[in-house]
């Protein structure tokens, strides 16, 4: 199948992407006579205030050759793919097909008229035009439009501070929020090296989040997610082996069903694939975006991602080029995505074991695309002490070494004895770890900051 014959199969696909599709085809990015009949006569079905469905294409053209061309492109269509790829190449050869056609046009011209200066000012000129055109959207805005929207934001910002809100999502944790606004719609990498909690940490802040929201689950499967979910919202009331077992006694049995019987209200959609293309991620992102079910994404993690069709054989350029794409469906749909990424063994290394930008395995461009950077990190891992030689015990930090929307710093909350549930906590240890802003300033948040009583469980 051409990728001009998947792109009509698309927009008759169920998921009812042809409303971002159709804005930006035309008839002239098709060259196959079968194509671009389907794509005047779906025109013709959205026109008439209909779906793209095979019945409602039947009724308007009336041509069974038509009808039977897409259903087969349709058959072939497979879940994963690259819809953005394919409107590269369709937009690309366009132009091209133009280009050849100004400069044949403009010969003909010249071996008539013989004016060489003339001809060069029209090429220019017809090239120059096919630049401007040859975009199928606009994006550019004035300075008042500019204004005008974030005069919009701020006020819509100030209510939210005002009803004591955050303006982001919420993290779950009160010192978080604090230090944040909550997580901001930006792309963040929250980064750590194996047994930092990444993914217990994930999902904490999935479920903490009480709005709609994807969580790509590309590392355990589905039963292993559960449980971790499980134990999380059970208070510690629930032995992990004996849940894995399937030995439960008749209090952990309780427990169990009331704590399962509150994650399935929750309005999180888990989507559960090995090694999820980005293409497929992003196109997942966008329709439960536009039905209202993705006000956040959280990636679990971002170096299981691949490119589908990726033949490059550099798997830096590749992350790079899944980093680039993630930050621009983020920037598209203005909504927090959160990639969990891995750390080189670098941070070993170090006596603080304290990671730094330079760690991020197969970085490419991830330091760049990130809005923000935020690295997990807990000393009483790696058995440290204060300074005042005492050992750290239960303390996670969140290390912030890139932060677009405000400083860097870090934030310091805990975990139960499991890693399994996280909460705000007077910690014993204000003060152990500042890192400088570019400024030179220097900020911590913990919840002695601004938290009266001795601890908040979420």
């Amino acid at each position: 199948m051409t990728p001009q014959q998947a792109i009509i199969a698309i927009l008759y696909a169920p998921s009812g992407e042809y409303k971002d599709l159709m804005p930006r085809l035309s008839a002239e990015m098709f060259t196959d006579e079968q194509c671009i009949q389907a794509f005047n006569q779906t025109q013709k079905v959205i026109e008439s205030g209909l779906t793209p469905t095979s019945i409602n294409l039947f009724k308007i053209s009336k041509d069974k050759g038509i009808l039977e061309s897409v259903l087969f492109w349709q058959q072939q269509l497979t879940y994963n793919e690259p819809v953005n790829e394919y409107l590269a190449m369709l937009t690309e050869d366009m132009i091209t097909r133009k280009v050849s056609r100004v400069l044949t046009e403009e010969a003909m011209v010249l071996n008539t008229k013989g004016n060489g200066i003339q001809s060069a000012q029209s090429i220019i000129k017809r090239l120059n035009q096919l630049l401007d055109t040859g975009a199928m959207e606009d994006n550019l805005i004035d300075m008042e439009q500019l204004s005008d929207l974030e005069r919009k934001a701020y006020y819509n910002r100030a209510q939210l501070a005002e009803s004591g809100k955050t303006t982001g999502v919420d993290t779950g944790l009160s010192a978080l929020n604090k230090f944040t606004g909550g997580w901001q719609s930006e792309f963040i990498i929250l980064a750590g090296r194996p047994s930092m909690g990444k993914t217990a940490l994930a999902l904490y802040h999935a479920m903490q989040s009480k709005e709609a929201g994807i969580y790509f689950n590309l590392e355990m499967n589905n039963s292993q997610l559960c449980q971790r979910l499980i134990l999380q919202n059970s208070d510690e009331l629930i032995n992990s082996t004996r849940l894995r077992d399937g030995n439960l006694n008749q209090a952990e049995l309780h427990e169990f069903e009331r704590s399962i019987g509150d994650i399935e209200r929750l309005p999180v959609l888990i989507y559960d694939k090995a090694r999820c293309g980005i293409h497929e991620a992003i196109r997942v992102i966008r329709r439960e975006h536009r039905k209202g079910r993705c006000k956040w994404a959280i990636i679990d993690y971002l170096q299981l991602m691949t490119i589908e069709g990726w033949k490059g054989g550099n798997r830096e350029l590749e992350v790079a080029e899944i980093s680039r794409s993630i930050k621009a469906i983020q920037k598209e749909l203005s909504i927090p995505i959160i990639a969990l990424a891995q750390l080189s063994r670098n941070v070993e290394q170090r006596a603080d074991k304290k990671p730094i930008l330079s760690d991020l395995r197969e970085s490419g461009s991830l330091e760049q695309d990130a809005d923000t950077v935020v690295f997990v990190w807990r000393p009483a891992y790696y058995g440290l002490n204060d300074e005042d030689g005492k050992p750290y015990t239960n303390e996670v930090h969140y290390l912030f070494e890139k932060h677009r929307q405000g400083t860097t710093g870090s934030v310091e909350f805990r975990h139960n004895r499991t890693v399994t549930k996280f909460f705000d906590n007077a910690p014993s240890h204000g003060g152990s770890s500042f890192l400088p802003s570019p400024s030179g300033s220097m900020s911590q948040f913990t919840s002695s900051n601004w938290l009266d009583s001795n601890e908040t469980e979420f």
